[in-house]
């Protein structure tokens, strides 16, 4: 299956980080702190994105085919409440609301869930997104398998709706210890479409002067790393060989550089 176009999507891409931002805001209350922040990730699903089991062993579930988040209390019992129709601020409420009913009580922070704007949700594009984060997903896994080391989860951190995982030279603290991250975001800052990406921290000597696979070329600006475009991934007949290749291959370069 070929990599969706994902074009005129903006609108609903929006929507869907803001809805993911309410599970991840809620899950930052109610689970603890893990090293590297995993603990404010959300993981990937077949249908969407999950905060995982709360430490009650709740879970919340953003369902990216039908455009919901389904809320499971810790005896079972589940609850829908549909994205259509809410704001950000509103969501919030009512997955609150939902949570208390069943006897579950959770204190995100507010300040951080304002938006009230109406979310706007194309149920189609919101497929092919889901399609597309799957599928890059699957390549990066099968990518991050042939790794040996120190490894963070591959998981979807909210603030940035990326997909992420980290890979330590040695140790395992992103603070302190060389280590290469690689994700996939939507689009951010400077990039309006979206794309595959690597970066070295810190910045290695020689970096800039490496030779990279065919899809990949450097950034400086506003980051420092290395970007594979959606639209020429999307373009390979088979898409996720070639991603896990070319990471392999971006791997084999910068790994021997940090020191």
């Amino acid at each position: 299956m070929s990599l969706p176009a994902l074009q005129n999507w903006d609108a609903t891409r929006k929507a869907l980080h803001q809805a993911a931002q309410v599970v991840g805001g809620i899950k930052k209350v109610s689970v603890q702190p893990l090293p590297n922040y995993a603990h404010l990730g959300l993981y990937i699903t077949k249908d969407g994105l999950t905060s995982g089991h709360l430490q009650d062993g709740a879970e919340l579930r953003l369902n990216l085919l039908d455009s919901n988040i389904v809320y499971t209390s810790p005896k079972g019992d589940i609850a829908k409440v549909a994205l259509q129709g809410h704001s950000q601020t509103s969501l919030t409420d009512a997955v609150l609301k939902v949570m208390s009913d069943a006897g579950h009580s959770a204190q995100p922070k507010r300040d951080e869930l304002v938006d009230k704007t109406p979310l706007a949700v194309d149920v189609g594009i919101a497929t092919e997104y889901q399609q597309s984060l799957y599928s890059i997903y699957t390549a990066i896994t099968r990518f991050r398998a042939r790794l040996i080391g120190n490894m963070s989860p591959v998981i979807v951190f909210p603030h940035g709706f990326d997909v992420s995982f980290l890979w330590f030279k040695r140790g395992s603290e992103e603070g302190t210890d060389p280590h290469l991250n690689f994700g996939f975001s939507p689009g951010s800052a400077g990039f309006p479409r979206p794309y595959i990406y690597s970066y070295a921290s810190p910045l290695p000597d020689g970096y800039f002067n490496l030779k990279l696979p065919a899809l990949a070329h450097f950034v400086q600006n506003p980051w420092k790393g290395i970007v594979i475009n959606y639209d020429k991934l999307a373009a390979e007949s088979d898409h996720e060989t070639v991603l896990e290749q070319s990471l392999m291959d971006i791997h084999a370069a910068v790994a021997p550089l940090l020191v």
